[in-house]
């Protein structure tokens, strides 16, 4: 589990960066936010750079802090953590932040971005764990977690307006078909 380890994108990520890139080079994108870890801030600079935009770092949208858990795979956790469980909230004894904590920090972090902002268009880069339970809330439980599996660098788009979250896509992949 990754969480909040900051670490870089591997070549197999650097080439899924370049093609989400490519993708959105002619969108309407107009505001760029992103967790401040490196991976993301990657993903989100490559897209800016191309788009002639600055990305606003946000650490609210860092994927989830998995505590004692982090740089373990599931395997390695679930032998020295027998009542392992990531999605109950218990976890918080192994320093593992909650699922709702999670959830609530990105609400929030969204609404404070839509607040702050006068972009219709706005690109957050965050990570699978965050952005799954962001769906979660948003769509009511019909996609993200326990439902949806993204890909790295999968776009998902959800409209506010007027109080309410619509999602649009979900893990839209198609500038990774053949890779």
């Amino acid at each position: 589990m990754q969480g909040h380890s900051d670490i870089p994108l591997n070549r197999r990520g650097k080439e899924q960066v370049r093609r989400l890139a490519a993708r959105l080079k002619q969108s309407p994108i107009s505001q760029i936010c992103s967790s401040d870890l490196q991976r993301a801030y990657d993903t989100a600079q490559a897209v800016a750079d191309m788009l002639g935009l600055f990305v606003c770092r946000h650490v609210e949208l860092r994927e989830r802090n998995y505590g004692d858990w982090e740089g373990k795979d599931y395997r390695m956790i679930q032998s020295q953590f027998p009542d392992f469980n990531p999605w109950m909230d218990t976890e918080s004894k192994y320093n593992v932040e909650t699922f709702s904590a999670m959830q609530q920090r990105g609400m929030c972090c969204l609404q404070e971005i839509l607040r702050e902002s006068e972009a219709e268009h706005i690109l957050v880069v965050s990570h699978g764990g965050l952005i799954n339970a962001l769906l979660h809330h948003i769509s009511g439980g019909v996609h993200g977690t326990g439902k949806t599996k993204l890909v790295n660098t999968g776009i998902s788009y959800v409209r506010y307006e007027k109080g309410n979250w619509t999602v649009h896509t979900v893990n839209d992949g198609t500038h990774l078909a053949d890779q």
